[in-house]
């Protein structure tokens, strides 16, 4: 038998033997294997499954829609996470977008779990491995017409990966026809005279063929006229909306339907709804109603003011006299001066109410009215209602 020679001192020292090359083989598998778990379960937070464009999975394009349209488009994410992650907040940039809904299943299955969108934290809790759905709505009626618009969604976490989230959604809301002003507001509207108010109509874009046509209908009783005029090159529609007179106390909301050409200019099968708002009130009227007093100091005393005011134009009145109504407005007191011309027999548009609570009233909360007496035969009293608390 043939015996080969030890190794020499110095080469057995830098070279391991049998039992400590095993060792490091086995440590470099599980350093291997290890390493292998990580990229196969990595840690990135909500991670997009559903993105049209990989590169922006927080972005989506709706183009060009119809003015008035609402849109949605559902993002889905996947909670890759090794712990639950919670959807702490929403900020949208405008109020043209929203979220409409959001939740979550989770990896082992069962019903989805839906977030209470009214909380101002802590809205849903996604399991590590479960999918987060959140709907994200747009509404073109709340966007610019006729011009490119990028909308912005802050979604918070409590991700160290994906603490904000920020989803851009791109859209363009044709409109053929542009409102000047948007609605007609008539604001208070005297109701022995009535009141009325215009708009202009133009095309949404340049040199654009398309054309009112006529007005079809209203509703409520409004009146209204319709007069083509040509505005440099383009032709404006002047809409003109009218509520006669006594048509009853309160707030209205009408509308006036026109009929329109489609956007080649051809046809007159288009609809175009203009709204018009009005509140109906007396022809004299105090302003503001309830009249706010505030905490007024027992020792010192407080005060209030408000402003009478004839709506109907041309029209003018004198206050005779102001009362109180109500338990305990004994001590109040109302002084009166006209804010404007005065005729010769002291009558005025518009008149400052002072009103005073001296020192000394009980504490406590009041409340009632004061009344001014006219002149006026067709307002001979006006009144507005008061309150405040003494302390």
């Amino acid at each position: 038998m043939t015996t080969l020679p030890h190794a020499p001192a110095w080469l057995r020292r830098r070279w391991p033997d049998q039992t400590s090359l095993a060792l490091l083989a086995l440590m470099a598998l599980v350093a291997l294997v290890t390493l292998d778990g990580c990229d196969s379960q990595p840690q990135l937070g909500l991670v997009a499954q559903n993105p049209v464009d990989p590169a922006r999975p927080y972005f989506h394009d709706f183009g060009t829609l119809e003015f008035g349209q609402e849109v949605e488009r559902t993002f889905t994410f996947k909670n890759t996470d090794s712990v639950p992650v919670t959807v702490l907040s929403l900020h949208p940039a405008c109020t043209c977008t929203r979220v409409r809904s959001m939740s979550t299943l989770s990896p082992d299955g069962g019903p989805a779990i839906k977030g209470d969108l009214q909380m101002a934290e802590n809205i849903l809790r996604v399991e590590p491995g479960g999918t987060l759905d959140i709907v994200v709505a747009v509404n073109t009626t709340s966007i610019r017409p006729n011009s490119d618009s990028l909308n912005i969604l802050r979604v918070r976490t409590d991700s160290k990966n994906t603490p904000f989230m920020t989803f851009e959604l791109h859209v363009l809301a044709e409109k053929l026809f542009t409102l000047s002003p948007a609605e007609l507001r008539l604001g208070d509207v005297p109701i022995s005279h009535g009141g009325s108010k215009r708009l202009s109509i133009i095309t949404g874009y340049p040199n654009s063929p398309a054309e009112v046509v006529e007005i079809l209908e209203t509703t409520g009783g409004v009146e209204a006229t319709l007069q083509p005029t040509l505005a440099v090159s383009e032709v404006r529609w002047d809409l003109t909306a009218t509520l006669p007179p006594l048509t009853g106390l309160g707030a209205r909301h009408e509308t006036i339907l026109l009929s329109t050409t489609d956007e080649a200019g051809e046809g007159d099968a288009g609809r175009l709804l203009v709204h018009v708002w009005a509140r109906v009130v007396p022809d004299v009227v105090i302003r503001a109603d309830p009249i706010h007093f505030g905490l007024v100091n027992a020792a010192e005393g407080g005060r209030a003011q408000a402003e009478l005011k004839a709506l109907v134009p041309g029209t003018r009145v004198r206050i005779l006299e102001a009362s109180f109504v109500g338990a305990g407005l004994e001590p109040l007191h109302c002084e009166f001066t006209p804010l404007g011309y005065v005729d010769s027999e002291g009558r005025c548009d518009r008149w400052n109410l002072e009103l005073s609570a001296p020192a000394g009233m009980a504490p406590g909360r009041f409340q009632g009215s004061v009344e001014c007496l006219l002149d006026d035969e067709g307002s001979p009293r006006v009144s507005a209602a008061l309150q405040g608390v003494v302390r």
